[in-house]
This record gives structure tokens, sequence and C-alpha cells, in this order.
């Protein structure tokens, strides 16, 4: 009977050694999680701050601003579209130019109306 008593009392040493080695183990594995939730919380932080840095930074307009009424880009030249300047410089027109407007002398005079 004793001899029986002495074997149980063993046995759950072992059981009580092979629980605290996993405790143990379980600890240090809980260690480094928190270790690692701590990097992590930090590097949240840190791209949250460099979030918000850039928020507020001015945002430069991706597009240049036309100013009111529509008005055509200074660097466009009348009567020269973009096609003229892929296919090089337009032809000459070898026919005087007759305008519908009235005589020249006449343009900008106020007396003929």
């Amino acid at each position: 009977m004793i001899a029986a008593r002495d074997e149980t009392i063993l046995h759950r040493e072992d059981q009580i050694n092979e629980s605290d080695a996993i405790i143990t183990q379980r600890n240090t594995i809980i260690e480094f999680l928190q270790e690692q939730v701590h990097d992590l919380i930090l590097e949240a932080d840190d791209a949250q701050a460099h979030i918000e840095e850039l928020q507020q930074q001015p945002v430069p307009p991706a597009a240049p601003v036309v100013p009111e009424g529509g008005e055509e880009d200074p660097e466009e030249i009348e009567g020269v579209s973009d096609l003229d300047s892929e296919h090089g410089d337009p032809e000459p027109n070898p026919q005087p130019d007759y305008s519908c407007s009235g005589n020249q002398s006449s343009i900008g005079n106020l007396d003929d109306f």
C-alpha cells in the first residue's frame, strides 16, 4: 500500500513538473507576443502621425487652374492646332486671304455705324 502511494506521488510530481514546463513555455510565448504587440502599436502610432502630417500639408493641384471665364491657355496660338505641330509646319495658303469682315480700313472705325 505504501509503495502504491509513493508511486502515485511520483507520478503526480512528474505531472506537476510537466505542467510547470508548459506554463513556463507559454509564459515565454506570451511575453514575446506582448513585445510584438507593443512594437506594432508603436508602428501604428507612427503611421497615424505620418498620415495626420500628410493630411495637414496642402495638396498641389493636379492640373493647372484655369482662370474664371474659361480662357485658353496662354501658350496656345490662335489658328494653330495640335495637329499642325505634330505633322510639321503648316503650308502657307497660296491664295490671298479674303475676309468677310469688311474693308481693313473700316475695322475699328465707329463712324461706319
